[in-house]
């Protein structure tokens, strides 16, 4: 009697252990899907302000006569500051 209850308790032990390996597995599939959640979210978020700068910039540009080779080194000066972030 006192084996089969040890062999129970060690059966009990057991699925405890792969109760908690597959709570582990998916908090971990978990926290990466909010994490690729959050890199895209900071990434669009990151385009947009570009997109917005851009267009102030052009903006500006017709209203005060701003040259296209100007435009274009608007648009290449905010693209280096937004990819060395």
């Amino acid at each position: 009697m006192i084996t089969a209850g040890l062999g129970e308790a060690r059966w009990d032990t057991m699925y405890t252990y792969y109760q908690i390996e597959a709570m582990m597995r998916l908090a971990y599939a978990e926290r990466l899907k909010h994490a690729e959640l959050r890199r895209t979210r900071r990434l669009a978020l990151r385009r947009s302000r570009v997109r917005m700068t851009l267009r102030r910039a052009i903006e500006a540009g017709l209203r005060y006569g701003i040259d296209p080779r100007e435009v274009e080194h608007e648009f290449v000066t905010t693209l280096h500051q937004v990819t060395s972030r």
